[in-house]
């Protein structure tokens, strides 16, 4: 269980910055959206920052850490055809990157039993360690960065971006999938937020 952290420092950031630069030279535009979405950019970074660093700590890159992320949240091992669909890859792409994994003993192939040509990909004990002790319960990944806020932040700004990402995703008609690709749906568009 992690412990709370202090508070979060209520000082300027790179995107306060950047949006009184833009108030600068365009008094007209409103700087509400950059705000949040300028937020969201910044904070993402530091995410695919980490995960490309616990990738070249073992010899892999970001997407391959991507495929260990997806294998470790399913209950139960997963087909290629899966973990295409999963992370919006081609199969060759897919090939390639659990022949690496393999090749690193993270990920192994079993028989599928319910189809005799094709096989079902799961987690070594060394791949899930990586992910456990790098990733979900590492206290340097930036997961741990949002004890900093307290819990009741954390909840309320869960709220806020699930109400924000529900809207634009009814707005848009698709959603982001696990590796950030767009994917059209047919679920019915939302009301905009009030």
């Amino acid at each position: 269980m992690r412990r709370e952290k202090r508070s979060a420092n209520a000082e300027l950031d790179s995107v306060d910055r950047l949006a009184a630069a833009w108030e600068a030279a365009v008094p007209t535009f409103s700087t509400d959206s950059l705000h949040v979405f300028g937020r969201m950019q910044h904070l993402a970074r530091f995410y695919e920052d980490a995960l490309a660093t616990v990738a070249r700590r073992h010899g892999l890159i970001s997407s391959d850490v991507y495929v260990l992320l997806a294998l470790r949240r399913s209950l139960r091992r997963l087909n290629p055809a899966e973990l295409i669909e999963e992370l919006s890859v081609t199969s060759g792409a897919v090939t390639k990157r659990l022949d690496r994994l393999a090749s690193l003993k993270l990920v192994e192939r079993h028989p599928d039993e319910a189809d005799g040509r094709g096989v079902k990909i799961g987690l070594t004990p060394r791949g899930r360690r990586l992910v456990d002790d790098e990733i979900l319960f590492s206290e340097t990944f930036p997961f741990d960065a949002v004890y900093a806020l307290s819990k009741e932040d954390r909840a309320n700004l869960t709220a806020l971006l699930r109400r924000l990402l529900s809207s634009m995703e009814g707005e848009a008609g698709s959603y982001v999938g696990p590796k950030g690709a767009l994917r059209k749906h047919d679920v019915p568009r939302t009301k905009r937020l009030t």
